[in-house]
């Protein structure tokens, strides 16, 4: 597994509208998705980077793009490793046609399964397991796969049908891993019932971080930031992909975050023990000057998820 990754969400479009959404689609108007401008940029970025990073392509619900497929024939020709991250609300052709095109570039298919969107769509889950069964004998050998189960608001007939996935993924070595619902960078649903969450947050703050200089997100309008946790921090904003002189840092930064809540960061041993506080200090002191403008740039997502959380 590379230490080096680029998560590209390529649209703020999906399939589902589920009431915990952490990326606020279903709050927001923002609806939007990479134009072309932004995939070309995107492209002409890769050409410019070691072919060690591994390329993350995600949403929203990432096929919904419709250039999805060309964007990841392209990238695989390119030379890199790809992964994909799926609700499997479409039909198996789709998922098909995706391994024609990606075969052994194919590195990791995670699948998020949204347990409240998930009963809508197969009452009797046998259907789901069918259709999963099909998604497992056309992947590539070399692609792993694994569940993610985020756990919000759970009844006895939600954590019977997580049982019964449960079942799926040992009966054929599957990983999977429970998610708990983050706002604000914090914790809100800490009800997990009898599944354990694995938590991964960690006091990282003025510790030197990676992010930025061995990853970084970008989003469907070309802004690019360190990490998950820091796309509303103007000292994390590292730029666009469109500007011709992007580039990512080639220095560590401090965390500026008193418990960094993005997992990859962490994952993949990009935080350091040495800590460069002064920095951080004045990080902290851009993020604090630039404060009333991203909150009324965001005051539509803050509301929305102060009424969906607190009322």
């Amino acid at each position: 597994m590379s230490d080096k990754f680029i998560d590209f969400i390529i649209t703020q479009k999906c399939t589902y509208k589920c009431a915990y959404c952490s990326q606020s689609k279903n709050q927001t108007k923002n609806k939007s998705s990479a134009s072309d401008s932004v995939i070309n940029a995107f492209l002409s970025f890769l050409n410019h980077i070691s072919k060690d990073f591994e390329i993350t392509i995600t949403g929203g619900e990432a096929m919904l793009h419709p250039r999805f497929f060309e964007l990841i024939t392209k990238i695989k020709n390119l030379g890199f490793k790809i992964n994909l991250i799926t609700n499997f609300s479409f039909e198996i052709e789709k998922y098909k046609k995706t391994f024609d095109i990606l075969n052994d570039s194919l590195n990791r298919f995670d699948i998020s399964f949204h347990i409240d969107e998930i009963l809508k769509k197969y009452k009797n889950p046998n259907d789901l397991f069918s259709k999963l069964s099909d998604f497992l004998n056309l992947k590539p050998d070399s692609t792993s796969v694994c569940f993610f189960i985020p756990l919000f608001d759970l009844t006895n007939e939600k954590e019977k049908y997580i049982d019964s996935i449960l079942s799926f993924a040992h009966a054929n070595n599957i990983d999977y891993e429970f998610q708990n619902i983050r706002f604000l960078n914090k914790y809100v649903n800490k009800k997990t019932g009898k599944y354990k969450v694995q938590n991964k947050s960690k006091n990282c703050y003025s510790n030197l971080c990676f992010s930025g200089c061995k990853s970084a997100v970008i989003y469907e309008d070309g802004n690019v930031y360190r990490c998950y946790s820091s796309r509303f921090t103007k000292s994390n904003y590292l730029g666009n992909i469109k500007s011709s002189d992007f580039k990512l840092n080639n220095v560590s930064l401090p965390c500026v975050f008193k418990s960094c809540m993005c997992p990859k960061p962490l994952l993949y041993n990009q935080v350091t023990d040495k800590k460069d506080r002064l920095k951080t200090i004045i990080l902290q002191g851009i993020n604090f000057i630039y404060l009333p403008y991203l909150f009324i740039k965001n005051l539509e997502i803050v509301k929305s998820k102060l009424k969906q959380y607190f009322n």
